[in-house]
């Protein structure tokens, strides 16, 4: 999964001033678009989530006009990251806004990661120019990742918003008929197979969207919940916890169809192969688990 291209190059998320050198990342997002350059296409027919395009971000040695505005993001190891506020900036050459969603599909992994939590923080900071409690222009905190308020002292923090991922099985008496819940949301040009998903609310535990979810979408009560792992996924702002969970009683899909285009339960050996190369998202990783390792990627029963 992308994060763990973060982990893996010793990711430093730890704020503080630090003015950008030449060879710094310098990102810029203008209507959900970030500035990158494309330096290989994929082919036309490959599949979504393995298309083959690689791209690259702008430095601050790119920019012929440097930004006004620049706050610091990050680290990748060596690798620092930094974040254009301005408005509008003078694209440098080769370089071109090209939207999130199409990134997702990209290479290199590690600026894929960058590019998405880049991304997260631009609209965060975007977001809270002016101040929600009394409507004051905000600033950016002098030492630490805050906006605030200097009229009346209200301080925000980035936006995180914790959701879930849903892997709804059945298990029978023999291994083989072991089955799992696929869905495809509705509304989507790409709409490739994935789990059961959703936002947790206010006053809910991530075990009660679990069973919530589940029951909105595709109308199965669930037990036996099992925790796998958690993913940040900037893309929409959010940290997703990954479930595994056995229906419990009937298993006849009920779907919602204002929000998915269609659900059914998949043997391992009918599991469509279009996930097999994905390597962004926890979603993609939980199917190809089971595909691959049926019960045994459950843990202990």
């Amino acid at each position: 999964m992308i994060h763990e291209l973060g982990v893996a190059r010793a990711l430093d998320n730890h704020f503080e001033p630090r003015d950008a050198r030449p060879d710094d990342y310098l990102l810029h997002f203008s209507g959900g678009a970030c500035l990158a350059r494309v330096t290989h296409v994929g082919a036309a027919d490959a599949d979504a989530g393995d298309s083959g395009e690689v791209f690259d971000l702008p430095r601050v040695r790119d920019y012929r006009r440097r930004p006004r505005r620049v706050t610091y993001l990050f680290s990748l190891g060596a690798e620092r990251f930094f974040l254009a506020l301005d408005d509008r900036v003078v694209a440098p050459a080769g370089f071109a806004y090209e939207s999130m969603s199409w990134l997702r599909r990209a290479e290199p992994q590690h600026l894929l990661f960058a590019a998405a939590t880049a991304s997260q923080l631009d609209r965060w900071y975007r977001d809270n120019r002016f101040c929600g409690r009394c409507g004051h222009p905000t600033e950016l905190a002098p030492s630490s990742r805050e906006v605030v308020c200097p009229a009346c002292a209200h301080i925000v923090y980035p936006k995180i918003c914790p959701g879930v991922i849903c892997a709804v099985v059945s298990l029978a008496d023999d291994p083989a008929e072991d089955r799992i819940v696929l869905t495809r949301y509705a509304g989507r040009t790409t709409a490739l197979w994935a789990l059961v998903a959703g936002f947790t609310e206010i006053g809910e535990p991530l075990e009660g969207t679990v069973r919530r979810e589940v029951m909105e979408e595709v109308g199965l009560s669930v037990r036996g919940l099992r925790f796998y792992k958690s993913q940040p996924w900037g893309f929409t702002d959010t940290l997703l916890a990954g479930f595994w969970c056995e229906v419990d009683g009937s298993d006849e899909l009920a779907v919602d169809h204002s929000e998915l285009k269609e659900a059914r339960w998949f043997r391992r050996d009918e599991i469509p192969l279009e996930r097999t190369g994905d390597q962004t998202s926890l979603t993609g990783e939980m199917i190809e688990r089971f595909r691959l390792e049926g019960r045994a990627a459950l843990g202990e029963r």
